[in-house]
């Protein structure tokens, strides 16, 4: 809405609009007359250039006026000192003037609420025309605003005089904010990263430190074409030989980014955004912190593969720390990282975040829906930084909110409340990280949630479904339930024996792990898949074990899927998953026990049975067999003896003396179990699940707790590429040991330190000591379903025996060798 001349001098009067000095007979019927001063400037010097000062030489008009030429720019000013800090100003030439073919602004006739001064007038003729200072050249309008009020504090303020263009005082200014944008900005995620456009969402409603991004862009020109291309002809060799070379071609990775600098130009509009944003960089703490475009998607976290650089003072130390997160996107755990989830894109897809540093009293993560319960919140917090909680070397504090439950802390309070509210903009769950300092709740980071701790249902396999027995691992997301400890055991026992009796050709017996629900065999068909999986094994019965407390249940085979059905009717959720282990139950001819004596075989057996055997109820029968003699041997069992012997051999030199138990049946042989004469050393416990799933493997401790935890901190807190050149080495060293090993190993840690990432894809699982359930490598061992416990008692673990994890628990069956373990 326009002022009326009468309202302009009203508001004059009340002092709401700046006229000085003010005549009345200029106001107009909705606008004031103002007048030419008399200086000119002119610029000298040709072409004009924005990013500096130009040359300009000033004229002083007198009386008798100066004659403007055609084509050319003359910088001029009011005689007045206009102004408001309540109204919008514009100006134009008086209509007269205008007539003559003199332009008084070129582009330029808004001004600003709360600009007061001398008012600098671009003249510009399209004929010659004399001007004169004092003449009524222009007129200004005042605009009553609609909205909140900011005023004018730039550098044309309080302008006396005509004002050459100071474009080259902000220059870089605005140019760093278009290229680094801030938080108030619609960044595309494709630009500066999902972490970015998150924060950038979540500051319009909560408290987030002041940021600004550099997008992926500006990685993409420093890198350069020719790095690129080097960087597209390695992904490449990675893609066509599956990995086959990934130390070498990681090597190589690295070493085409170890010289990658910030550009320039671009350390000029870092100067100028620090400045801009901040004030004066050196008197701030910045933290400058990774934003991949494959990071905190909807699938996938990325979670800790990229360089944190905290406590960064200064200009120069940002910029170093922009070009370690550039360099952080082609290390070897990142590489591995994108490579497991199929990506091979070569091209510098990462953005950067530069932020303000909160230095927090307490700070730490909070997940929602971790376990599946909706609302339910769980809280891991340490004093001041959060920065080893995530990189799992602090041992947290915790604390769970389930729904409707409040906590007496405010802070903690405050994390449950914001989750909550989040979870609810959002709609899906949240990882949020925070940092509370006498301010209040800061946050630095809101992604989605892409793995729960637990199995959950939509992750479990539908209908029913079988994993062979000692052979193979359950199917991702099974559920184990009541017969998670029962399996463990038996695999950790008896599967590397079975799996070498195979081997050398022996029979044994079969044996399955099934998942089924109550629904299911509550129907025929249900019952009938069951029946005809079974009918795969030898002989007529099998043994069932339910648990812990119902187990070893011997009976037909035919019976099974009516007792199944029969013990499953009783589960509150007919739709819960459950499962059961079943093995063939070989009755024979003979059972037999035999053990290695120096180069002899000590045969026991008798016809009564294996149990009978074993339990000492029957009179047992005993040969010597060496090779080369038969000695008093059955002659059924004389054709097998050489293989038993074999067989009794390895797994002396496996597991020390042990005596080998076997069922004579069909003419055969089948090794059934095995027992250790310095005692049975199978350890089994449960833990604080991490993790779900089900693995097997050797046992592979690792002990250096201060280069674990130096490889998974000191890259976040240093700009220091020698950190690199270490941490590369160590982890190479690693990775040759474990792939040299015969199987892939279940890793023992004393935490879950971040670096132990790039061992995923190549290790069975993991089991730590203590720490955190919420931390960056935590988040990947869920994405990437690789089993992980904290154990309650590691101590019980025996190192370099058989080890197998199944949803919280694990179990090792020790090596035993002249009786020490």
């Amino acid at each position: 809405m326009i002022l009326t001349g009468s309202e302009i001098a009203r508001e004059r009067t009340n002092q709401r609009i700046t006229i000085e000095p003010f005549t009345p007979e200029q106001v107009n019927p909705n606008s004031y007359n103002f007048r030419l001063g008399s200086r000119l400037r002119v610029y000298s010097e040709m072409p004009l250039d924005p990013r500096r000062e130009n040359a300009c030489v000033d004229i002083e008009m007198s009386d008798e006026g100066y004659v403007l030429e055609p084509g050319r720019l003359y910088l001029a000013h009011t005689q007045e000192v206009l102004g408001s800090r309540h109204y919008a100003p514009t100006f134009a030439a008086r209509s007269s003037v205008a007539r003559l073919g003199l332009f008084i602004n070129l582009s330029a006739s808004l001004g600003d609420i709360g600009y007061e001064g001398q008012w600098t007038l671009q003249l510009y003729t399209v004929n010659q025309v004399r001007v004169y200072p004092g003449m009524t050249i222009g007129q200004m309008m005042w605009w009553r605003p609609q909205g909140d009020i900011e005023l004018y504090d730039g550098k044309y303020q309080g302008a006396v005089g005509p004002r050459a263009s100071d474009i080259h005082k902000d220059f870089d200014r605005q140019l760093s904010r278009q290229r680094l944008p801030g938080l108030g900005t619609d960044a595309s995620p494709a630009e500066v990263g999902h972490k970015f456009a998150s924060l950038a969402v979540t500051a319009r409603t909560f408290r987030v430190p002041p940021a600004f991004a550099v997008p992926a862009g500006e990685f993409t020109r420093a890198l350069g074409p020719g790095a690129r291309g080097e960087l597209g002809a390695l992904f490449e060799e990675m893609r066509a030989t599956v990995g086959a070379f990934f130390t070498e071609l990681t090597a190589g990775i690295e070493a085409a980014v170890a010289d990658l600098t910030v550009p320039p130009d671009l350390r000029e509009l870092l100067a100028a955004r620090l400045h801009d944003m901040f004030g004066d960089p050196e008197e701030g703490e910045f933290a400058v912190r990774s934003s991949g475009l494959a990071e905190d998607g909807d699938s996938s976290s990325l979670a800790g593969i990229h360089r944190s650089v905290l406590g960064v003072r200064g200009v120069d130390a940002v910029i170093a720390a922009v070009a370690e997160c550039w360099r952080s996107h082609y290390t070897s755990s990142a590489v591995a990282a994108r490579v497991r989830a199929g990506d091979f894109d070569p091209e510098p897809r990462l953005a950067v975040i530069v932020q303000r540093l909160v230095r927090p009293t307490r700070a730490g993560v909070a997940f929602t829906g971790l376990d599946g319960t909706p609302d339910a919140v769980e809280i891991e917090y340490t004093e001041g930084l959060a920065e080893e909680l995530v990189a799992g070397v602090a041992v947290p504090r915790r604390l769970s909110a389930l729904p409707g439950e409040r906590t007496d802390d405010p802070v903690l309070a405050e994390v449950v409340d914001v989750c909550r509210r989040l979870r609810e903009q959002r709609g899906c769950e949240v990882d949020v990280e925070w940092a509370a300092d006498a301010r209040g709740l800061h946050l630095v980071q809101v992604r989605p949630v892409t793995a729960r701790r637990l199995a959950g249902e939509e992750a479990a396999p539908a209908g029913t479904w079988s994993s062979r027995l000692y052979f193979e691992d359950p199917p991702a997301g099974a559920r184990l339930g009541d017969v998670t400890e029962v399996y463990a055991g038996y695999t950790a026992k008896r599967g590397p024996a079975h799996r070498l009796a195979e081997e050398l050709g022996l029979p044994v017996g079969a044996g399955w792990l099934i998942g089924f629900t109550a629904r299911e065999l509550s129907a025929p068909e249900g019952r009938e898949r069951i029946r005809e999986l079974l009918s795969a094994g030898s002989g007529t019965e099998c043994v069932l074990d339910l648990g812990s407390t119902l187990r070893q249940i011997v009976l037909p085979k035919d019976q099974v899927p009516a007792r199944l059905d029969e013990i499953s009717r009783g589960a509150a959720d007919p739709d819960r998953p459950q499962a059961v282990v079943v093995r063939d139950f070989i009755r024979g001819e003979l059972g037999l026990i035999t053990r290695r004596s120096g180069t002899e075989l000590l045969v026991e057996y008798t016809p009564d049975g294996l149990l009978a055997l074993n339990r000492g109820t029957a009179g047992a029968r005993s040969f010597v067999w060496s090779p080369g003699g038969d000695g008093e041997a059955p002659a059924e069992l004389i054709p097998h003896l050489e293989r038993m012997a074999v067989f009794t051999g390895r797994m002396h030199d496996r597991y020390g003396d042990a005596t080998v138990e076997w069922v004579f049946a069909d003419g055969a042989p089948h090794f059934v179990d095995y027992s250790l004469l310095a005692g049975d050393v199978l350890r089994g416990e449960r833990g604080t699940l991490v993790s779900a799933g089900s693995a097997r493997g050797p046992l592979l401790s690792l002990a250096d707790d201060d280069l674990l935890g130096r490889l998974s901190v000191g890259p976040a807190v240093s700009v220091d590429r020698s950190k690199d050149v270490v941490e590369h080495s160590e982890i190479t060293r690693l990775l040759e040991k474990i792939q040299a090993m015969p199987a892939p190993p279940v890793v023992r840690a004393s935490r879950p330190y971040a670096v132990l990432s790039v061992l995923i894809g190549s290790v069975a699982g993991f089991v730590f000591e203590e720490g955190s359930v919420l931390c960056h490598l935590a988040i990947l061992l869920r994405e990437a379903k690789v089993p992980a416990l904290i154990a309650d008692d590691p101590a019980l673990l025996v190192d370099g025996g058989e080890a197998v994890i199944s949803d919280g628990t694990i179990t090792v069956a020790g090596r035993s060798v002249n009786g020490e373990h």
